[in-house]
C-alpha cells in the first residue's frame, strides 16, 4: 500500500464525466447488483481469512516462514511528476528491471516444491505486486512478466498500481485477458482540488480510461467465488487508491460518486507521507478521522466501500503492538531493480540479500533480516504509513 508508488501528475483541467451505463449488456440492474454483491462477498471472505492469519502473526510478533507478499520494482520510470512523490529525493534510478533478471527473481520467490499433500504444492510468495517508484505500464515487457508469474506459479495473485493515463483500449484488453487480479488507480480527487498541485489528480482521459475498463470488465461473465482461481465476481478488481490531503475532501467525494456509478470495487485511503517533502501538509489525526467518516458515509450512499488502514479498532491496535510493529514487514519483501531484497519500498537501499545469489528462504531467515527485525523500531522511526498515530 504505497502512498506515492505511482504519481498521477500535475493538476489537469476538470471535464464533466459523460453519463455511461455500468455495463452495456442485457443484464438487468438487479442482476448486476447481485453480481456486485457476490464479488464483494468473495473479497470480504478472502480479506477475513488473510487478515486473521496476519493478525495472529503480528499479535505474536512471528514473521511468516517465508514471505507471502513480494513487491517487485519492475520500473522506476514515470510519465508524471508529482511534488508529493519522493523519487528524486530518494535518488531512485529511472530505469527498468531487465526481463531476464525478473524471471530469475520470480523463480527464486516461488521457491521449491513442498510435499505433494500440501495444498498448492509450492511454498513461497502468493501475492506479487508489480509496482515500484514508477508507472508499471511503461515497462515494455509488463504483460510478459504477468504471464511468466502465472506460468511459474499458477496460484499466484498479481496486482499493480497505475496512474491510469496509459489504460487505452489495447492495454485494457490485455489486462482483462491476463491473470491480473487487481488494478489500483492512484488518484486523489477531481476538479483539481484532489491534489492541489501535490499529488495524483484526474484528467478527462484518466476518468474515461477507468470508466471504460470498469465497463468492459463488468460485461465479462463473473466467476464463482469458490471455484479455483475464481474471484467471486468480476475480474480483475478495480480500486481507487487515494491519498488524504488537507483539502481534497470534496474531490474525493466526487471520485467516490463516480466509482459507484461506473461499478468499481472499493476505495483504499492512504495517509500522506510528508517526511521527505517539508512543503507538504497533511491533516491531523482528528481531521483524518472526520474525513474518513464523511467519505465512508458518501461511499455507503454511492455503493462503494471505503477503507482506511490508519483508522484502527482495539484489535488492530493490539496486533500492531500499539504502533510498535509494522503490519507490512511481517510477511512482505520489496525487490528493487537490481534484484536486492529489502524490507519495503521506503527502505529500497537496505539490502538483505540478492536473489541472483541467494534463495529467498536464506535471505528471509538470515542474520541481516533478523538484525533488522530486532532494531526495526529504531530503523523505521518516523514512519507511520500503517500506524494509528502520527510519528513525524
Amino acid at each position: 500500500m504505497q502512498s506515492h508508488s505511482v504519481c498521477a501528475g500535475t493538476v489537469m483541467p476538470h471535464c464533466t464525466l459523460k453519463e455511461r451505463n455500468v455495463k452495456d449488456t442485457k443484464d438487468s440492474a438487479e442482476t448486476l447488483s447481485f453480481k456486485t454483491r457476490l464479488k464483494r462477498a468473495g473479497f470480504r471472505l478472502k480479506m477475513i481469512k488473510d487478515r486473521t492469519i496476519k493478525f495472529l502473526r503480528c499479535l505474536f510478533n512471528t514473521p511468516s516462514p517465508i514471505p507471502v507478499e513480494a513487491q517487485i520494482e519492475i520500473t522506476n520510470k514515470c510519465n508524471f511528476t508529482c511534488p508529493m512523490c519522493p523519487r528524486e529525493i530518494m535518488d531512485v534510478p529511472s530505469i527498468n528491471m531487465d526481463f531476464g533478471l525478473f524471471k530469475e527473481v520470480v523463480k527464486k520467490l516461488s521457491a521449491p516444491p513442498l510435499p505433494p499433500l500440501q495444498k498448492g504444492g509450492q511454498k513461497g510468495v502468493k501475492d506479487f505486486i508489480l509496482t515500484g517508484w514508477g508507472e508499471p505500464l511503461l515497462h515494455p515487457d509488463f504483460f510478459e512478466m504477468v504471464d511468466f508469474i502465472s506460468f511459474i506459479n499458477p496460484d499466484a495473485r498479481i496486482r499493480f498500481t497505475t496512474n491510469g493515463s496509459l489504460l487505452n483500449k489495447d492495454i485494457r484488453k490485455r489486462i482483462l485477458n491476463s491473470k491480473v487480479e487487481q488494478v489500483s488507480i492512484s488518484i486523489d480527487g477531481l476538479n483539481g482540488d484532489g491534489a492541489t498541485g501535490e499529488g495524483h489528480s484526474e484528467s478527462k482521459r484518466i476518468i474515461e480510461n477507468v470508466t471504460a475498463l470498469a465497463g468492459e470488465r463488468n460485461s465479462n461473465p463473473p466467476t464463482p467465488p469458490f471455484k479455483k482461481g475464481g474471484q467471486g465476481g468480476f475480474t480483475p478488481s478495480i480500486v481507487f487508491q487515494s491519498t488524504i490531503h488537507s483539502n481534497n475532501l470534496e474531490g474525493l467525494k466526487k471520485l467516490i460518486d463516480i466509482g459507484g456509478k461506473i461499478g468499481i470495487d472499493r476505495m483504499n485511503l492512504v495517509r500522506l507521507d510528508v517526511r521527505k517533502t517539508v512543503s507538504l501538509r497533511r491533516p491531523s489525526i482528528e481531521d483524518e478521522g472526520r474525513i474518513f467518516g464523511k467519505l465512508k458515509k458518501t461511499g455507503k450512499a454511492s455503493g462503494l466501500p471505503v477503507f482506511f488502514i490508519n483508522q484502527q479498532g482495539m484489535l488492530l491496535q493490539m496486533a500492531g503492538h500499539f504502533d510498535r510493529l509494522c503490519f507490512r514487514t511481517v510477511d512482505h519483501v520489496y525487490v528493487n531493480v537490481k534484484g536486492d531484497v529489502t524490507p519495503c519500498c521506503n527502505l529500497r537501499k537496505m539490502k538483505m540479500g540478492n536473489l541472483l545469489k541467494d534463495d529467498i528462504e536464506e535471505i528471509w531467515q538470515g542474520k541481516i533480516f533478523k538484525k533488522f527485525r530486532a532494531n526495526q523500531l529504531k530503523v523505521c522511526k518516523g514512519c507511520d504509513a500503517l500506524k494509528r498515530k502520527h510519528h513525524h
